[in-house]
């Protein structure tokens, strides 16, 4: 019974950790996160925001967090802007030792941003359908659990009025000017023309390990 009620005081907290950082993206405040809900000592700490690419290190983290914590602060890309992050369908899974977790979150939420919509070439403020996933891993220290990695992904970015079969990607969000990735960006946006299948990125995945010896 003391694993068991453990293990649902554990599954609470990293919910409740993941509540708390996405109530500081609807803040647009990055830098509370990596404070206060990061493991933002640990050498395996990362960061990836979509296509951004992928920051390691504590200190690689930090400065791409600050720089886009800047970017979000500006007063032409807050014009307008609402970025609702609903995360549903919660799955977390604990390892053995009680002190690693990965867990996922899907994402369909309403976004307003400058974007480029199709056949439009010029940025204006963009109704969107935001189709994605978080994927992140977390750590246990000192008996409380902190976020170690975080992996934001976008499957599709659709004008609402075209829908995704139309034009999936809208606003792509590329590495953040003069501040090179340690890993290369990732895309794993939806195409009209796949065909489902678990071997390829055109899917829900990545998915959670299946078992907890990790």
């Amino acid at each position: 019974m003391k694993d068991q009620l453990t293990w649902v005081a554990d599954i609470y907290e990293i919910k409740t950790l993941m509540s708390r950082y996405i109530t500081n993206v609807h803040k647009m405040d990055y830098i509370s996160s990596f404070h206060d809900l990061m493991a933002n000592t640990h050498p395996d700490l990362s960061f990836e925001y979509m296509e951004s690419g992928a920051y390691l290190g504590p200190d690689h983290v930090r400065t791409y967090m600050q720089a886009l914590h800047d970017y979000m602060q500006s007063p032409q890309d807050k014009l307008g802007y609402m970025g609702l992050h609903h995360c549903i369908t919660p799955n977390i899974v604990i390892n053995d030792n009680d002190d690693r977790a990965y867990g996922h979150w899907a994402i369909m939420s309403p976004w307003a941003m400058p974007a480029t919509p199709y056949p439009c070439d010029q940025r204006k403020l963009t109704a969107m359908w935001f189709v994605g996933k978080y994927e992140n891993e977390f750590i246990k220290l000192d008996d409380e659990w902190k976020i170690l990695k975080i992996h934001l992904i976008s499957y599709a970015r659709a004008p609402y009025d075209l829908g995704w079969v139309r034009q999936a990607d809208a606003m792509r969000i590329p590495p953040m000017y003069g501040i090179t990735p340690d890993k290369p960006p990732r895309y794993y946006t939806y195409h009209p023309d796949c065909m489902y299948s678990s071997a390829n990125i055109y899917n829900w995945g990545p998915y959670l390990p299946e078992d907890t010896n990790f």
